[in-house]
């Protein structure tokens, strides 16, 4: 398994993640979405990530932390989502974020007997896995990736999920997105 390709935009290599290099009130420099996708920004993060044509975004922001959904079902309508990336930005103390995003994804990885996988890239270290799991609602797959900045003492905590089912074709899509991340160093 391999992690999500990594980018600088001041490069120009078509990697995935991006390093944003943007003035606080300009708008977010990303290359040209793929087709069928947009980019949505965030501008509190000085990020973009892709959405689907048809898909739906929502922001939640709760002391400590900011929560993104980029979903194929619109959470305001259904209170819950079956097919989507969610994201949770955290602020650390000083020098916790790398190991606070190894020890979340590697005792997810450990729990279900899977595979976890890491990768540094400019001052971000990222950390990944994927696995099943299921409950009584049913069986679903989740790509989790963590990325931490220890720069700036954030971790994103990111997850792509579907239910087991339609997982082949939900990660052509969701695929896609976690590869390109846009991203700003400086957060």
């Amino acid at each position: 398994m391999t992690s999500a390709r990594l980018c600088s935009a001041k490069l120009g290599i078509p990697l995935g993640i991006l390093f944003l290099f943007c003035l606080p009130a300009a708008p977010i420099n990303v290359p040209a979405a793929p087709p069928g996708f947009t980019w949505q920004e965030v501008p509190d993060l000085k990020a973009a990530f892709l959405k689907p044509s048809g898909w739906f975004y929502r922001e939640e922001t709760q002391p400590g932390t900011l929560a993104v959904f980029i979903t194929k079902e619109d959470i305001s309508k259904v209170g819950e989502f079956q097919t989507g990336m969610s994201l949770n930005v955290f602020q650390l103390r000083k020098d916790r974020a790398v190991d606070r995003g190894q020890d979340l994804v590697g005792n997810i990885a450990k729990a279900k007997h899977a595979e976890m996988w890491t990768q540094k890239f400019g001052p971000f270290v990222e950390f990944g896995c994927q696995v099943t799991d299921a409950d009584a609602a049913g069986t679903i797959v989740m790509h989790v990736l963590t990325v931490a900045n220890p720069k700036t003492n954030t971790l994103y905590y990111f997850t792509f999920e579907s239910p087991e089912s339609s997982w082949e074709d939900a990660w052509k899509t969701g695929k896609q997105i976690m590869d390109m991340l846009a991203l700003d160093d400086e957060v």
